[in-house]
């Protein structure tokens, strides 16, 4: 195992990786800690550049940005694949269609919750071509096949906002042991273990972050500029650059910042007890609004041994899942747009991103009608069931 990077806490560092191996049953040599998720695939994906020169990376465009911006910024052109409406990942029947001798990986993301059919893509993938697993909304979970056996040869986990940890930034990536004595494993694990330690500067950006976040939004359209502007300038780290909307992976991926570190160490032990959380809430929102006409659940999402990091519906019409959002908000119920538009906050130019509007129309379809409901440790069942009478109420 490589030591870890200067600067590093090893005991911490250690108790990290081992938490996430026992919760996913593997080995903690095989994790790597990383300063965003977003770096880690960025991180993986030169690596894959690096290894098999330039190509195209097959992915999904009903997600965020930052899940794209990486494929971009490491030389590789985005392919897209339509959507699966029943498990709001990569279709493999798409997959397929999209497949080329210029494939270098395929991402295979779990939207909401661990539904992508890894091991359906895992058959699919070319050889020697990646299969890259974005497991950002499941930390610890890994797609599996029939026999148990984890199915990507890389899974990137997330311990940014929003995602299952109370946590503010980081990420982790587990590299499949099964690569080992494959050139792209040594290629991959010298990448990721040879990260640099962050500096100063990302410390402070890091921690100006939610006060500048704070201020601005008290100051309205000036505010908003003013935080892009010290976006820019490396000032303030936000959940979204400003660059990474135009297809630029902003900052260089460093190993884990420790207070970053401390923050994951401390968290981590409480994952189940926020996973049975989350499946509570989720369970009131599928009680609630099961049976109604207008609302559609992607189905292999509706499950309740599923940990959901939000609960996914698509309303009838755009106009009726915007009206519930604005109710819900209008309500302090902190409702989601996860992921409309597509490419989600929205690119500001789709060429940055080599996407073609009207090309995935699954995929858009789905962002026009999504609406998705917290299930986050502050979400009260009372707070829950609130929501599920106004999302009724609107419809």
């Amino acid at each position: 195992m490589s030591a870890p990077p200067s600067g590093t806490p090893t005991s911490e560092d250690a108790a990290v990786r081992g938490a996430l191996a026992r919760v996913s049953g593997t080995d903690a040599d095989d994790w790597f800690l990383v300063s965003k998720a977003r770096h880690a695939l960025l991180v993986v994906l030169r690596a894959v550049a690096r290894h098999a020169g330039p190509g195209e990376v097959v992915t999904q465009p009903f997600t965020c940005a930052t899940a794209v911006a990486p494929i971009v910024t490491a030389g590789l052109r985005p392919r897209y694949a339509d959507l699966d409406p029943d498990t709001m990942a990569l279709d493999p029947a798409s997959v397929h269609a999209a497949l080329s001798d210029r494939t270098r990986a395929v991402i295979a993301q779990h939207t909401f919750g661990r539904a992508a059919r890894v091991a359906r893509l895992r058959d699919l993938t070319p050889e020697g071509a990646l299969l890259v697993e974005d497991s950002a909304h499941c930390l610890g979970e890994l797609g599996r096949d029939a026999d148990g056996v984890p199915a990507a040869d890389v899974s990137v986990h997330s311990f940014g906002v929003e995602k299952m940890l109370p946590t503010r930034s980081g990420g982790a990536v587990w590299v499949n042991p099964a690569l080992r004595g494959t050139d792209r494993h040594a290629v991959l694990v010298a990448a990721l273990a040879g990260l640099p330690a962050p500096g100063r500067r990302e410390g402070f950006a890091r921690t100006a972050g939610m006060p500048a976040r704070r201020v601005a939004g008290r100051l309205g359209g000036p505010g908003a500029r003013a935080l892009d502007v010290a976006a820019n300038l490396g000032l303030v780290d936000l959940a979204i650059m400003p660059s990474e909307r135009a297809g630029r992976v902003a900052g260089e991926p460093t190993a884990l910042a420790r207070a970053a570190l401390r923050d994951v160490a401390r968290a981590l032990p409480d994952l189940e007890r926020i996973a049975e959380h989350r499946r509570r809430t989720a369970a009131i929102y599928r009680s609630g609004l099961a049976g109604v006409a207008e609302v559609t659940v992607p189905r292999l999402l509706d499950d309740p041994a599923l940990t959901l990091v939000r609960y996914p519906m698509l309303l009838s019409t755009p106009g009726r899942a915007e009206a519930a959002f604005a109710a819900l908000q209008a309500q302090g119920l902190v409702p989601g747009r996860w992921y409309r538009p597509v490419l989600f906050p929205g690119a500001r130019d789709p060429r940055d991103f080599a996407y073609e509007p009207g090309t995935s129309p699954v995929a858009e379809d789905a962002a026009a009608r999504v609406l998705n409901l917290q299930t986050a440790t502050f979400v009260t069942a009372e707070a829950a069931q609130r929501a599920v009478d106004v999302v009724r109420g609107c419809l």
